[in-house]
């Protein structure tokens, strides 16, 4: 066999061999990259997850609640008169009992003091006491009893104090908030507890401490749900951290949106009607 026939029949031989060896490099090239591929999109993945949990943590203000017209202020109806099934003022209301649920339980009264001064302190059931809003947003209390029968009721005591069983202990008090600072002092502080018509809280109102102290800055609402007792020292506790606490909607003491519009309006149609009038006045003196 001559030389010729001989290097033909080996390159014939090795071209299998350098096909199947070219395949395999670009198999494995492939691989390659893919493996490069997946492991960036793990990368953006776990980027885009990092950027999503830190986006959750941002906490944006959550609008505005309005006093519905049925609501109490507690801070507005402590000191308020009690009138009895004759009409008269009989007593007036000292302080309210709030249960572990946030309902207001009792009415706390003072009865026979002298130009609303002293007085006997005494309870009754807060679902006795009939509660109407008259047309200036104001509370009348009424009880189907006699001053004599209010007089008659056992003195009421508090088994222990600063236990923030009464709101007149739970308004003004300063509370701490959730915070990684544990050496945080007195972070917010209550403003005032929103009532329904059925004696239940449906707002605390908190306030930043800074300002809150002198009655200032903006007041938002959160669940009573949040308010604790702290273990230890026995001061509140805010289950909100500051962020939180922010995002939290603000309090409006119009009663509400639609109210608050229709007053506007009412006041612009007076207001109008009356320089009508006035011109008309003018035009008849002349």
């Amino acid at each position: 066999m001559n030389k010729l026939l001989i290097t033909a029949a080996a390159s014939a031989l090795l071209l299998p061999l350098s096909a199947n060896a070219e395949q395999n490099k670009k198999t494995e090239m492939n691989a390659e990259a893919h493996a490069e591929m997946k492991q960036g999109d793990m990368k953006a993945g776990k980027a885009n997850h990092d950027k999503t949990k830190k986006m959750s943590t941002k906490y944006e203000a959550n609008g505005t609640v309005w006093m519905s017209p049925t609501s109490l202020s507690v801070k507005e109806l402590l000191g308020e008169g009690i009138r009895g099934a004759n009409g008269d003022r009989i007593a007036r209301i000292d302080d309210l009992e709030i249960d572990a649920q946030g309902n207001a339980s009792k009415a706390v009264f003072l009865s026979g003091g002298i130009f609303g001064l002293g007085g006997t302190r005494g309870a009754l059931d807060y679902k006795q006491m009939d509660i109407a809003i008259d047309n200036d947003h104001e509370p009348i209390v009424s009880v189907s009893l006699s001053e004599e029968a209010v007089q008659s009721v056992a003195e009421y005591k508090t088994e222990k104090m600063n236990d923030y069983s009464l709101a007149s202990e739970i308004i003004g008090a300063k509370v701490d908030l959730q915070t990684a600072n544990e050496n945080a002092d007195d972070d917010a502080v209550i403003n005032d507890l929103i009532l329904s018509s059925d004696g239940r809280i449906e707002h605390v109102l908190v306030q930043k401490s800074a300002i809150g102290s002198i009655g200032m800055g903006e007041r938002y609402a959160v669940a009573y749900s949040k308010l604790a007792v702290e273990q230890g020292d026995g001061g509140l506790v805010l289950d909100l951290s500051e962020a939180e606490l922010t995002a939290a909607p603000r309090f409006s003491d119009s009663r509400n949106a639609m109210q608050n519009t229709w007053d506007k309006t009412r006041d612009g149609v007076k207001d109008a009607a009356d320089n009508v009038g006035d011109a008309a006045d003018d035009v008849i003196d002349q």
